[in-house]
């Protein structure tokens, strides 16, 4: 209750307030300047997370952390937590209806985390603050989790899913439309790459939050970022390894999103990138290879932002560029 207070406090401290008691130098890359309130908030969370190496502390740390940092919703969104039956397993997903649905439309919602940290509770504020906001529902889905289920097994739960509700909810394609942020995005783009290369139907939209491309982690946003950050490269790096199966897994276009498929275009997307992110350059360029392969692909960057601010709009500038993406996403829709 204490750390509420004083965090409801610091929220609302005007900037050149911070800055004078801090003396905090601010963080800089390309002309970019990180928001103060998210370059502190940021310094303050990394003292107390363990290592990447002890995956199930850093699951729990990071998880609570989140979601002490989203906003309220603003209307009514009721959701529920359903376990679903296909191909012989339970996936356990989250279904959030809004008080005033406005469309048929349902998104498919897959969290953040490289594939080995989140879930549908670590995104919950974010996930129901979005359904809120778009007035539509939408199913978030606890997919299964590396190490201990590499790759292919997220994407065979996004893939069961989605004809779950095609068939179970008498959803058409041209109605779902499937998001996600960081390895969430990388999931996203995944299926919608899955679902071309085997000829079936595609999701009508994809909305891709400073997505996970490249495995190969070489980019010049990666090399920027190697500490300091919520997200670093050697963070990313982690991911993969722990994310992958064997090494060809490299050379399958739905690991490795660099790999052309000769096949296009993709679902309509909007792609994300944040100025202090060590992904944001192969967003970028998976961002131009789409539209050079004719995909429809409008991408915003937000200069001031980090890697996971859609989880922190309880930060002033993040819940500006949330809301704002939001604004994007309905011209979508």
């Amino acid at each position: 209750m204490i750390a509420n207070f004083l965090f409801a406090i610091f929220f609302k401290t005007p900037d050149w307030i911070l800055r004078m008691i801090t003396l905090q130098k601010p963080k800089q890359y390309l002309g970019q300047r990180l928001d103060l309130k998210s370059q502190l908030l940021i310094g303050i969370i990394e003292k107390y997370l363990p290592d990447l190496d002890d995956y199930e502390s850093f699951r729990k740390a990071r998880n609570d952390t989140i979601l002490n940092f989203s906003s309220d919703s603003t209307q009514s969104v009721d959701y529920e937590d359903k376990k679903i039956a296909v191909n012989q397993k339970n996936l356990e997903i989250r279904d959030y209806v809004p008080a005033d649905i406005q469309t048929n439309k349902i998104m498919l919602y897959f969290h953040g985390g490289g594939y080995v940290i989140g879930s549908i509770d670590s995104h919950h504020g974010w996930v129901k603050y979005l359904s809120s906001a778009l007035s539509m529902r939408i199913i978030s889905l606890n997919y299964r989790l590396a190490p201990e289920n590499p790759f292919p097994s997220a994407l065979e739960d996004a893939n069961d899913t989605f004809e779950w509700i095609k068939s179970k909810l008498n959803v058409p394609d041209s109605d779902i439309i499937v998001c996600g942020d960081s390895a969430g995005g990388h999931l996203a783009a995944s299926l919608s790459t899955y679902r071309m290369i085997n000829n079936l139907p595609m999701p009508e939209i994809q909305f891709l939050i400073y997505p996970m491309i490249d495995p190969e982690c070489d980019s010049d946003s990666q090399k920027a970022f190697s500490d300091g950050l919520l997200l670093n490269s050697l963070d990313v790096s982690k991911f993969w390894s722990l994310f992958q199966n064997l090494p060809e897994d490299n050379q399958n276009p739905c690991f490795n999103l660099t790999l052309h498929t000769n096949k296009s275009p993709h679902p309509k997307t909007l792609l994300i990138t944040a100025g202090f992110d060590p992904l944001t350059d192969e967003g970028e360029a998976y961002a131009k290879r789409l539209n050079k392969e004719g995909t429809k692909i409008t991408q915003l960057h937000y200069p001031n932002l980090f890697h996971a601010f859609v989880n922190f709009t309880k930060i002033p500038a993040c819940k500006l560029a949330s809301d704002d993406l939001i604004l994007e996403m309905k011209a979508f829709l």
